[in-house]
């Protein structure tokens, strides 16, 4: 954990499919400029259209990346944030998440407690996912290696540093990284990490005649997952990046080399506080009557 220095050049992203992330990226970029900063107002490029040179080399010349959207968008901006080692702020419209740090409402007042340096870097950490010996990808929220065919399960071998660990016959396996933690490997059974935790989780999905355990691995772990002779399945990283595994293929899952920061303004302990509001852990008969606890 550091301190935020104020940003003096930002970029303000936004994702044009959400209804009005791009009036709030508009007022956010005027609010910056008001305050003497340099700021340039991006839409987030499609995943789909190919190239994002532009894009990453406007985020290379900020000090900080506002993004505006969901935690979709957020997680999108962050591959090209991490790519080039500018920290990210996150506003989310709508809907609830975890890797944006305000609302909608609240940008503006934050912003501007953000722009004074009033805030600390949280530093998250990446799975790197290679396939068949490829170039690595990194991924900040998880790797999916699933079944190419609706109806038909996906036959996976897992090893742990050469150790056979398992055969999974499953929907899916979840290779989630901290940040991850609280995505679909939770949704499957997973534990919870804390999002500056290092280690990464593996979890089945819908396993047929295998346990469901999931394991918590640490950093130094190497992961290799093969596709089972006569099987395809399909491999998702981050769910934005997608590609058929044909029989035999390998993927080797480690420690990412590459960092996500990002600017929180609560204290390290906050984490728990939106874990326990957003996923309706706390009772208000249990807050009103024990006020302290």
């Amino acid at each position: 954990m550091s301190a935020l220095a104020p940003p003096q050049r930002l970029v303000v992203c936004f994702n044009p499919a959400v209804n009005g992330a791009g009036q709030l990226a508009r007022d956010l970029m005027k609010q910056c400029e008001q305050a003497d900063r340099e700021a340039w107002l991006e839409p987030l490029p499609d995943p789909a259209e190919g190239s994002a040179e532009a894009f990453r080399a406007r985020v290379a010349e900020a000090d900080l990346l506002v993004c505006v959207g969901g935690d979709g968008t957020v997680l999108h901006a962050s591959e090209h944030a991490g790519a080039v080692g500018t920290p990210v702020f996150g506003v989310r419209m709508g809907r609830l998440g975890f890797l944006s740090e305000v609302t909608g409402a609240e940008a503006a007042a934050s912003l501007a407690t953000v722009l004074e340096g009033a805030g600390r870097i949280e530093r998250r950490s990446t799975a790197s996912a290679q396939v068949n010996g490829e170039a690595p990808s990194f991924a900040l929220n998880d790797v999916v290696i699933g079944r190419a065919t609706l109806g038909r399960t996906i036959s996976v071998g897992a090893r742990i540093d050469g150790v056979l660990l398992a055969e999974y016959r499953a929907d899916a396996v979840v290779i989630a990284t901290a940040t991850g933690s609280t995505g679909y490997a939770l949704s499957v059974g997973g534990p919870i990490l804390h999002p500056t935790s290092q280690e990464m989780i593996l979890v089945p999905v819908a396993p047929h005649l295998t346990r469901s355990n999931a394991l918590v691995l640490p950093r130094t772990t190497e992961l290799s997952l093969y596709v089972e002779r006569g099987y395809e399945a399909a491999i998702t990283i981050d769910g934005l990046r997608e590609r058929s595994l044909t029989s035999g293929s390998t993927v080797v899952i480690g420690h990412g080399e590459r960092w996500v920061d990002f600017v929180r303004l609560g204290g390290p302990n906050q984490f728990y506080a939106n874990l326990a509001e957003r996923l309706g852990w706390l009772r208000l008969d249990h807050v009103l009557e024990h006020p302290e606890a």
